[in-house]
């Protein structure tokens, strides 16, 4: 009886250390569960985006001079500062392990993320803090795929009280990661600003800082007399972080044709502007043709305009693509000599 005890008590053991084993292989250990997470976030100066998928490019985000920058090996353009925060701030001062994958999971998904993940190495000061590679969403796109070089398998990675995936934090596309900011330059730092409509030009005019007054001209360059210091400043206090929309451009530059229409048919309102220091910055406006997508009736006949009311195509000088403005931004800042100097 002594006997058949002992090897009840010996096999119940081996039963035990089995299922702990296989938990244990199955488990990350309590120190990874915020493998993904960055200690110091402010801290962070560079990020560096690469895909395994060759035929996608890499995207490197960095601080210089206390601003944010973001390339790839075609251009270099200055970075949207939120969407640098929403990752390092929110995703990885949040993101936890909810579970790593199950055996059935490990190889599909290690394969799946050997293929198309994105590795993000995050540095600090030329150090490197940390590294890892995002994957696709779960199943049920509440939670990511991820893998952790100090780990045996993927995990599926989750931000407590969010129902989403993190992937798109992540994205190799240049211009998600590009500032929406299209025309950025305080009041005292305009030297002048030019303001036409091509269509009716005897609208347009211009501000300028002449003699510490501001002077305001006709389309002629006849100065406009009588108008206080304190009406133009504050017509020039409009052109600080003037935003298009967010994201990636507009389908229509995937068609060149299409774009090339749009540019060809004339713009209807610009902004030039030049600052104390000589840099210019400038955008054109495009009326936008209406679409069965974008049309919303707004004529008692029922009539179907030609063009948007309240969203345009912009450009942004020097640069090819066309964005989508809101008119909500842009009605305050597209005035004609009228409005500035009413008769």
């Amino acid at each position: 009886m002594k006997k058949i005890g002992t090897l009840i008590a010996i096999i119940v053991f081996l039963i035990v250390a089995f299922f702990l084993f296989k938990r244990n292989i199955n488990q990350t250990h309590s120190m990874d569960s915020q493998s993904f997470r960055l200690e110091n976030p402010d801290k962070i100066d560079k990020i560096l985006l690469s895909p395994n998928n060759t035929k996608l490019d890499y995207i490197l985000i960095y601080k210089e001079n206390d601003r944010w920058f973001v390339k790839n090996n075609k251009l270099t353009e200055p970075a949207d500062t939120h969407s640098i925060r929403e990752l390092l701030h929110w995703v990885l001062r949040k993101a936890q392990i909810k579970s790593p994958v199950s055996d059935a999971e490990k190889e599909p998904v290690t394969r799946e993320i050997a293929l198309n993940g994105v590795k993000a190495v995050f540095y600090s000061g030329g150090t490197e803090v940390n590294s890892f590679y995002a994957g696709n969403p779960t199943p049920n796109q509440e939670a990511t795929y991820m893998y952790h070089p100090d780990m045996e398998r993927p995990c599926i990675v989750e931000i407590t009280g969010f129902k989403g995936y993190l992937t798109p934090y992540f994205t190799l596309d240049m211009d998600a990661w590009r500032s929406p900011i299209i025309i950025d330059v305080p009041a005292e730092q305009i030297q002048k600003v030019e303001i036409s409509w091509p269509e009716t030009p005897d609208k347009g005019f211009s501000i300028s800082r002449e003699n510490n007054a501001l002077v305001l001209r006709n389309v002629s360059g006849a100065v406009v007399k009588n108008i206080s210091n304190t009406r133009l400043l504050s017509f020039l206090e409009r052109f600080q972080n003037i935003a298009r929309e967010y994201g990636e451009t507009a389908g229509i530059n995937r068609k060149k044709v299409l774009r090339d229409s749009v540019i060809g048919g004339g713009h209807f309102f610009s902004i030039n502007i030049t600052d104390v220091n000589g840099k210019k910055q400038g955008i054109r406006m495009f009326r936008m043709k209406t679409s069965v997508e974008t049309y919303a009736p707004d004529r008692r006949d029922g009539s179907v305009p030609n063009f948007e009311t309240d969203t345009y195509w912009v450009q942004v000088a020097g640069k090819p693509e066309l964005w989508v403005i809101q008119g909500a931004i842009m009605n305050s800042r597209m005035k004609t000599l009228q409005d500035i100097a009413p008769q």
